[in-house]
């Protein structure tokens, strides 16, 4: 709306003169601290005490100082008339745009519906799903009217809401009118995927910036289970044998998560519904896939240590003469078995490779039936192998390591030290009117895991397990 863009005009141009002002304000004292400095030293000549060369030098550039203010202070006062004929124009333009408007407003009020009366056949509504109104700021303009006035727009009473507590003729704060189908305020949008993880990774408050948790040296069960303490049977009369553990320190550092976004004031205005809660609910939408995708392919610098990246993942082997971008029986059967705690893992799969897993079988002998890895648990969640099952956009392509991951994520350490936190700044782009709106978060997220596990009999173990690139 106009009347949005010359308010806005008005507020820059008393700022502008606010500026110029202060301005000059800060001249005029400069003006006369320089004045009192050239006459200090006037004083000094005529007692004479300014003797030297330097002395007579420091009096005439004093002089010349002082008197240097006068065409500064001449161009910043013409500054201050601009910027104050500026002001008188938008606050006159502002006025004769609101008295159109009130003008318009009072026409308007008088003129009945431009929906014909209808005592049968089509619904007005169908007819015209907008009920008379011409778009959003016609229908704000009217209910605002009714609310500030009490005056009642005809094609509002259409719309006031049934069995409202307080039916009266001016709109109430409690959304006493429908607002109409064709300028129903809404957005559509594509929903980010659920985070399957949230609930799986062990969550860490963090009471300062960088915390670090003690842990074993479990690197392998060789000889001891518990990162090198022993127990054993031993004769009597003879001595025992100490044993120690050793220790390790995770560091959790809280990096920040930040999103900005920029709107003008003129949408801020206008729009039928907020416009911050839009940006607001994007943002947790980034946020949510952010999180996600770190988990699986986050760097561990800077931000959440993903399970493709952290030292301990095992790239299990394709199989001899495996084709291109496939996924075997096999595969399963190796990936689970190299799983510490197969028990409690769950399986991330991209969407393409759902044509993969749905045609894996186990085949039973002769006259059984095939039995299918992928399955579904009572409650619909998809299975692979007996395990949850969740397909995600981050994970990697069908045939790329990635493309399939097995993982125990109670072994991920997921540490909050600052949640969402939200600000806004209208001062950022002041002279575009335009908002700036930022997010941010304070976490970090490792996996406390160093290295695969090296069991007391068989092949390593890990809680995050991939499939080798099919190439």
């Amino acid at each position: 709306m106009r009347i949005n863009v010359l308010k806005q005009r008005q507020i820059e141009a008393a700022a502008a003169v606010q500026v110029a002002e202060t301005g000059l304000n800060a001249l005029l004292d400069l003006q006369a601290t320089a004045r009192a400095s050239y006459r200090s030293l006037l004083k000094q000549a005529a007692d004479g005490n300014l003797k030297t060369d330097e002395d007579k030098r420091k009096l005439a550039d004093a002089e010349a100082h002082a008197e240097s203010f006068e065409a500064r202070l001449s161009a910043q006062r013409k500054l201050v008339a601009e910027a104050k004929a500026e002001q008188g124009t938008a606050a006159e333009e502002l006025r004769v745009e609101t008295e159109r408007l009130a003008r318009e407003d009072a026409i308007l009020a008088q003129q009945p519906s431009r929906i014909p009366s209808i005592t049968g056949g089509t619904p007005r509504a169908a007819l015209d799903p907008s009920r008379g109104f011409a778009g959003h700021s016609d229908f704000l303009r009217a209910v605002m009217r009714a609310s500030m006035t009490g005056q009642m727009d005809e094609r509002l009473r259409p719309l006031v809401a049934q069995g409202s507590d307080e039916q009266q003729a001016a709109a109430s704060p409690y959304g006493e009118f429908f607002v109409p189908v064709a300028i129903a305020p809404g957005v559509l949008s594509v929903s980010p995927e659920l985070d399957p993880l949230e609930t799986l990774v062990t969550a860490v408050p963090m009471t300062a910036p960088s915390v670090k948790f003690n842990a074993r040296v479990d690197k392998s069960h060789a000889t001891s289970v518990s990162g090198g303490f022993r127990v054993y049977r031993h004769a009597e009369t003879v001595d025992g044998t100490s044993s120690r553990g050793e220790f390790e320190q995770v560091t959790l550092t809280a990096n920040e998560e930040m999103g900005v976004a920029f709107a003008t004031e003129t949408i801020l205005t206008d729009s039928p519904e907020s416009f911050v809660a839009i940006i607001r609910a994007g943002m947790g939408s980034e946020f949510i896939a952010n999180r996600i995708n770190e988990r699986i392919n986050g760097t561990g610098v800077g931000e959440r240590q993903g399970a493709l990246v952290t030292p301990c993942v095992i790239d299990v082997a394709k199989e001899t003469n495996q084709a291109a971008a496939t996924i075997k029986k096999e595969n399963i059967d190796k990936m689970a078995a190299r799983c510490w705690r197969y028990q409690s893992a769950v399986w991330l799969a991209n969407h393409n490779t759902l044509p993969q897993l749905l045609s894996i079988v186990q085949v039973v002998g002769t006259g059984g039936a095939p039995v299918p890895y992928f399955s579904f648990a009572p409650g619909g969640q998809m299975q692979l192998l007996g395990r949850p099952l969740f397909f995600t956009e981050f994970a990697k392509t069908l045939g790329t390591s990635g493309d399939l991951i097995l993982g125990v994520w109670s072994e991920h350490l997921d540490g909050n030290y600052q949640s969402e936190q939200f600000a806004e700044s209208m001062h950022v782009r002041f002279l575009a009117a335009e908002r700036a709106f930022r997010f941010y978060r304070r976490n970090d997220g490792q996996w406390w895991w160093r290295s695969a596990l090296t069991p007391r009999a068989g092949s390593t173990l890990s809680p995050v397990v991939t499939l080798a690139t099919r190439a």
